[in-house]
């Protein structure tokens, strides 16, 4: 382990573990809430894998958008019920949203998580006609590993694990990792299993994107510096590919009081899709 490298790629040595604690709970009490307030399907699967399911939360109105949400937990941890709390500040935007589940490492691989992404984004695609989505009004967001693996399937890669026709109007990429080359240096690899020969195909930034697809690229402002810069180098990425981009580095925000900002209508994220959603 490189410990420099460790305090620049693990989230968790930036806070204290009782802060951690607090962020975690603060989480299971707000989603515990958003499925007491709001009607969900819950558990629908879309893969063979145990965890490839999702819960879809409808926003009660036909023809509207959809977000489609992706956890964190660097491939190894979480689970879709503790982020249900994304809803509460998407769903009051006549907006509705599914939070997407995937197995986990190191049950898993990596590569093998971002083929379940695709096969989820697949799944959603063919689910929008029945939810009464308006399929031209399809967005994505995910946090930390979930930003990642979104980025990983809608890069040019070449790889079977790439979304190749799809109708995603844009992407919420938040606080992510895109060159996983740093984490083979870190301690939680004894979990993930990332291989130098890896590297490539699942660094996002190492490969060229669609400029059909708009990108809001988030972090927050107290993270490391070195996880800013990933942020930062994937927004002049997608700029130099011609995409649609928007980069956002919000003051005093951490690497878990970011995704906060998607909690509740008036916070940053929700903002900026209300802006979208026009």
């Amino acid at each position: 382990m490189n410990e420099a490298i460790e305090k620049q790629y693990n989230p968790r040595t930036t806070v204290t573990p009782e802060a951690l604690v607090r962020f975690t709970e603060l989480g299971a009490t707000l989603s515990e809430q958003a499925r007491e307030k709001y009607v969900g399907q819950y558990d629908l699967r879309f893969g063979d894998g145990p965890l490839e399911n999702a819960d879809f939360f409808y926003c009660g109105k036909p023809n509207r958008p959809l977000m489609v949400f992706f956890h964190g937990g660097y491939w190894r941890a979480r689970d879709k019920k503790d982020y249900s709390f994304v809803v509460n500040g998407i769903l009051p935007l006549d907006c509705s949203v599914v939070v997407m589940n995937y197995d986990l490492c190191p049950a898993v691989t990596v590569e093998q998580i971002v083929a379940q992404t695709k096969r989820g984004l697949e799944w959603v695609a063919q689910q929008v006609a029945g939810w009464q989505i308006d399929p031209s009004r399809i967005y994505v967001s995910g946090h930390s590993a979930g930003a990642h693996i979104i980025a990983a399937t809608l890069a040019q890669t070449g790889a079977a694990f790439a979304l190749k026709q799809h109708n995603i109007k844009k992407a919420f990429l938040i606080s992510g990792v895109f060159d996983v080359e740093p984490v083979l240096e870190i301690s939680v690899n004894e979990e993930i299993r990332l291989k130098p020969a890896d590297v490539q195909a699942l660094s996002p930034i190492r490969h060229p994107f669609a400029a059909n697809v708009a990108y809001e690229v988030i972090v927050g402002g107290a993270e490391p510096t070195d996880w800013i810069g990933e942020s930062e180098r994937m927004a002049a990425h997608l700029k130099a590919q011609g995409c649609q981009v928007g980069l956002h580095v919000l003051p005093g925000l951490n690497h878990y009081t970011v995704l906060h900002e998607l909690d509740r209508p008036e916070g940053y994220i929700s903002k900026l899709l209300a802006h979208e959603l026009g």
